[in-house]
């Protein structure tokens, strides 16, 4: 199964993971969070996401918040010399359903794709699409 680590700004990944588990009716299996606050240095996060991908036998896959903040500077960097993980950055609610829902059919490098593109297929404009009609 491939290990899940979600890595976000304050008390957002423990947030989402709470939230997925509530849509799931269980506890997600296996998943870890690292919080990023003002405070944390990217060496210091880096040092504690090597710690939590240590046991990640089958890959894991990285869920940041956004392109270029600290959350994903901290899982770059841990990640830089794990061929067998991969950061997907702009977490929602519908990559976060898909990780966990993929996990244990998919190898790391699948997940990771599939988790992308299940991402952007979330973000749709309602208005434009259910209200206006197009």
């Amino acid at each position: 199964m491939v290990k899940i680590i979600l890595v976000a700004h304050g008390g957002l990944a423990a947030q989402m993971l709470q939230t997925a588990a509530q849509i799931m009716g269980k506890p997600a299996e296996d998943v870890q969070t690292l919080s990023v606050t003002t405070s944390s240095s990217v060496e210091q996060g880096a040092d504690e996401l090597k710690k939590l991908l240590a046991d990640a036998e089958n890959g894991a896959v990285v869920l940041t918040d956004i392109f270029g903040g600290s959350a994903t500077n901290i899982a770059l960097t841990a990640t830089k010399d794990c061929s067998g993980c991969h950061v997907i950055t702009g977490l929602n609610l519908s990559m976060l359903l898909t990780a966990l829902n993929s996990r244990k059919k998919l190898s790391a490098k699948e997940l990771a794709e599939k988790i992308e593109s299940d991402g952007k297929r979330a973000v749709i404009n309602a208005t434009e699409l259910l209200i206006k009609g197009l």
